[in-house]
């Protein structure tokens, strides 16, 4: 699977090119150019934190893999709780990891499913969407990651982890997953307040580390010892840039081809087609969500945010770093972030239909209550 999807992307990769080269005839080079033009983004986002990820490495090693060691516990799922896989989560993880198969399972499966959503989802939507769409954003990030724990133990049976301790080291995804969705249930404005803060302080460390790596480079002073190499990180970039240079006319033609098979298909879990061309476009990122969400239907809101959290991406950004870092875990990626995200359309589409059925049964007994969303 994971050369089958890493091929069938880099041959849009190829066509996107040539179209691009004779004049777009087949609407497919605007898209590659589109996905190249990503590097100037992915490096200003990327290049800072990943160049400062063994610094805090190395301050976290001293603190906490003694308390994990006590548990039982691997260290490495607590950077990849809090930061994306392309955010300094898969280093982090990898380093502080007491196995291989461990750094990678939760350097690459949690750090793209929780630690994004944390770190990348949840502050940049909330900076993007409207006061009155918050509580359908809400209610979508909770169904969500409710779903997360279940895409990685999937991801985690295909790696053929050991189930002991696969389920051990998923407890504390769970519990955290448990009081991170009642916490948006019960006081969003408070959790939303510290997404934000968390959102904007990751973006200010990755600037410093960008800064850093500057006057490095320009003036040839290192003024902090221990940064990742500034070849390492441009790398990372250049292949995320240039999987999503075929990522994106790949998603263009797919949706170009069934559009009315998608259009019916959101017919039946009744969201508009807005939501659902939102839902295959965050298959490459989850911001093609949250610049259309004024124009999705309620429940389509509710139901592409909670596929955001872990199905975003899978075949955009992250899936070009993991391309590029450990090839031999795309096919635990893709799983885990499907699983999770497929389950979390049904549910969200189920607990969203139950919600309104109760409501109205009230409205009909004669309750009045103001309904919620």
């Amino acid at each position: 699977m994971d050369k089958f999807v890493l091929y069938l992307i880099g041959s849009f990769f190829v066509i996107g090119a040539i179209d691009y080269i004779t004049g777009n005839h087949l609407k497919l080079g605007g898209k590659f150019e589109e996905g190249i033009k990503t590097m100037g983004a992915l490096g200003l986002g990327m290049i800072g934190i990943l160049s400062l990820a063994p610094i805090f490495t190395n301050f976290l090693s001293a603190e906490i893999i003694p308390i994990f060691r006590v548990f039982h516990l691997d260290p490495s799922i607590v950077p990849a709780a809090f930061l994306a896989v392309d955010m300094g989560g898969y280093q982090m993880a990898n380093e502080l990891a007491l196995t291989e198969e461990m750094g990678a399972f939760s350097g690459i499966i949690i750090a793209s499913t929780l630690g994004a959503t944390i770190s990348f989802s949840i502050p940049v939507a909330l900076g993007m969407l409207s006061k009155e769409d918050e509580k359908y954003f809400s209610k979508g990030v909770l169904v969500g990651i409710i779903t997360i724990p279940i895409g990685c133990l999937a991801a985690g049976l295909w790696q053929k982890i050991n189930i002991n301790i696969l389920v051990w080291n998923l407890v504390p995804i769970f519990v955290f997953a448990i009081i991170l969705g009642a916490g948006l249930l019960k006081a969003p404005h408070v959790f939303i307040k510290v997404f934000n803060v968390f959102g904007k302080l990751i973006m200010s460390l990755s600037t410093v580390g960008l800064l850093l790596q500057g006057i490095d480079v320009i003036f040839g002073v290192r003024l902090v010892s221990g940064l990742a190499p500034l070849s390492e990180s441009t790398v990372i970039v250049g292949k995320i840039a240039f999987v999503l240079g075929g990522a994106y006319p790949m998603l263009a033609l797919i949706n170009r081809i069934f559009k009315n098979s998608f259009k019916e298909i959101g017919e039946k879990f009744g969201i508009n087609s807005v939501s659902v061309a939102g839902i295959l476009g965050s298959l490459a990122s989850n911001l093609l969500i949250f610049g259309t969400f004024k124009e999705m239907n309620p429940k389509g809101k509710v139901v592409c945010t909670a596929f955001g959290v872990s199905g975003a991406f899978v075949f955009g950004g992250q899936f070009g770093f993991v391309s590029g870092v450990a090839p031999e875990m795309l096919g635990a990626f893709i799983i885990s972030k499907l699983t999770a995200g497929i389950i979390s359309i049904v549910l969200a589409a189920w607990l969203y239909d139950r919600e309104n059925k109760e409501f109205s049964l009230k409205e009909n007994g004669g309750i009045s209550n103001e309904y919620q969303g």
